[in-house]
């Protein structure tokens, strides 16, 4: 299996053409690829919204968090039978008037298609987060 590339170039990226993924961008990112969904604005600095974003997705059963930097995070999510991997990677990105929003590409690794796993866990997950950050 070919190394998979850290960080991501949201910018650039162009998604696997399989329906095994989910891409989520910010409001107005420029991007070369379409979203599959629009972020929602958070009212937090950056960081504040990474590390809910993380501990959103770590909430979960065989989860685990593969990469950090100062900028993105990777983390990786394991099937239940088979321990097929899931990859999500995201970047929080600066907003207006002291808000964030994430940019998120989640894919499985194996097989053609993904039956939506992938778009319910990026909703998921994005749930999890705006309640993490309430009050």
């Amino acid at each position: 299996m070919a190394e998979r590339a850290f960080p991501l170039d949201f910018s650039s990226l162009v998604p696997d053409s399989r329906p095994r993924r989910f891409l989520v961008l910010p409001p107005g990112f420029t991007a070369a690829a379409e979203p599959d969904a629009i972020s929602p604005v958070f009212n937090v600095a950056p960081e504040a919204l990474m590390d809910a974003f993380i501990a959103a997705g770590l909430a979960e059963p065989r989860t685990e968090l593969v990469h950090r930097d100062s900028a993105q995070a990777e983390l990786v999510q394991r099937s239940l039978v088979f321990r097929f991997p899931d990859y999500v990677t995201v970047e929080v990105v600066a907003q207006p008037e002291a808000s964030s929003a994430l940019a998120i590409y989640s894919r499985a690794v194996l097989g053609y298609s993904d039956m939506g796993v992938n778009a319910k866990r990026v909703k998921r997950w994005l749930a999890a987060t705006a309640d993490r950050l309430k009050d």
